[in-house]
């Protein structure tokens, strides 16, 4: 049977969303129509799939060896080919590249500022649901179940739920949910809703003053070493795949560890999110061409993405002036990269390297790391030895993000509660598609001894611009 995230769950959402007791009932069914008529309109446009499910665990027993094999376009569909037509990324007219303005937002993600600067997405820095799947599709080939769903995620999180758009970047120019519910403060003041400690580029918020958007050329210098010995200014030798950022993010979580007495691991956005983000560089940066249909990552091509200029020892960051290189071709159509995929490139991560499967976090000291048992956690429903196998790992994953908003959120205890129903056509498709335990409801008090856990820096009267 073919199941399209598009209109799954749409009869119950208007009955089961009351959101903000505070606001009025039109408030309430406004906010329910958001999420509908974003679905609708998409559907219109011809932008729905079939939701994917992951390769069901174990993998084989060599995961090492699995992670090194596998290509720059992800575990679940091959790039069996090269279109030149159909996956060339134009850089001209309409998407030629500009400067952000004054008033135009930026924020830590690399990727969304390119797409931003070249009108991919909306240059103000600010997307509704349908703006982030159609631009996110086209330029990356970014699989539309997982695009609404990481849009409507960060709208519920730190977005406004009423005017249905998130923020890239910093706060708004307005946002009238903030009051209610969360801070309203976009993904560059996220933490642990969204942005997580242990970034490929940046560093962990409490170690840099609340700053973790902005991008660290130390750290930047470190992961760009992984590539290879290209010191030129072009880095065309430097070759990047995924397990080498699988490899590297094992070796920032343990500086993490040895540096941030504030370092925590077990919300949606450490758990699932921060390797995710390594995952994402190679799969959605990669170039693809008739003699590599799988991709390649080079120096030039990460340097460009990232806005960082200049060769190693002396790169220079150009501050939210992240581009899409000329002569840039996407992923080919038929390989989109969605929920399942990210699902399954993140178990592989964790199988492979195992000891970055962590939940927990340290203690107010430095290496003062305490882990949180699973079965503690999901009331005994899973454990270290079987959350990656078959479907586990992604039905943990999909409904911790979903289990994980009351903690982020502010407001009446019920408010709350039901404004998960925003995800709910967004995130059943996928869960309907997976064989889940029933997990009930998660145990989050268990992190209430970490400081990280409720650590959450503030954002700047102004916003994160270049």
């Amino acid at each position: 049977m073919k199941l399209s995230f598009t209109l799954a769950g749409l009869a119950t959402l208007a009955s089961a969303f009351p959101v903000i007791d505070n606001l009025n009932a039109e408030a309430h069914q406004k906010a329910a129509k958001i999420a509908a008529r974003a679905l609708k309109n998409l559907e219109a446009e011809g932008l729905s799939q079939p939701v994917r499910r992951a390769p069901k665990l174990p993998l084989p027993e060599d995961a090492l060896g699995l992670s090194r094999a596998e290509t720059n376009c992800g575990p679940t569909i091959p790039c069996p080919y090269f279109d030149a037509k159909e996956q060339f990324i134009s850089v001209e007219g309409e998407y030629a590249y500009a400067n952000p303005g004054p008033d135009e937002i930026r924020g830590p993600c690399p990727g969304l500022n390119a797409a931003a600067n070249h009108g991919y997405l909306p240059r103000s820095g600010v997307a509704s649901i349908e703006e982030t799947v159609r631009g996110l599709n086209k330029l990356y080939n970014l699989g539309v179940d997982l695009g609404a769903f990481l849009a409507a995620y960060a709208i519920v999180i730190d977005g406004d739920l009423l005017g249905g758009t998130w923020s890239i970047g910093g706060p708004q120019q307005s946002d009238p949910i903030a009051p209610f519910l969360g801070n309203g403060q976009g993904l560059s003041y996220s933490h642990n809703s969204y942005e997580g400690d242990g970034s490929i580029g940046r560093l962990d918020a409490f170690t840099n003053n609340g700053d973790a958007h902005s991008l660290s050329i130390e750290k930047f210098e470190e992961v760009y070493a992984v590539g290879g010995n290209d010191t030129s200014e072009n880095g065309y030798d430097q070759r990047y795949t995924i397990d080498k950022f699988r490899a590297r993010y094992h070796d920032v979580q343990a500086h993490s560890i040895a540096t941030n007495p504030y370092y925590f691991t077990g919300a949606f956005s450490t758990i699932v999110v921060v390797p995710a983000a390594y995952n994402f560089v190679i799969n959605f940066m990669s170039n693809h061409s008739e003699e590599e249909p799988s991709g390649y990552l080079d120096g030039y091509n990460f340097k460009q993405f990232f806005g960082v200029t200049g060769k190693p020892g002396s790169f220079v960051w150009n501050k939210g002036k992240e581009r899409v290189p000329e002569n840039w071709y996407k992923r080919p159509a038929i390989s989109p990269y969605g929920l399942a995929d990210v699902a399954a490139d993140v178990g592989i991560g964790y199988l492979a390297y195992p000891d970055t499967l962590k939940i927990g976090g340290n203690t107010g000291k430095v290496n003062s790391f305490t882990g949180v048992q699973v079965e503690d956690l999901t009331g005994g429903v899973l454990n270290a030895k079987n959350l990656l196998e078959g479907d586990n790992f992604a039905c943990f994953a999909f409904v911790l993000a979903q289990q994980a908003i009351p903690h982020f959120l502010k407001g009446p205890l019920d408010a709350i509660n039901n404004a998960t129903s925003f995800l709910d056509p967004f995130l059943k498709p996928i869960l309907d598609v997976l064989e889940c335990p029933e997990l009930g409801q998660f145990d989050q008090s268990l992190f209430n001894q970490f400081p990280g856990y409720k650590y959450s820096p503030k954002g700047p009267a102004t916003n994160y611009k270049a």
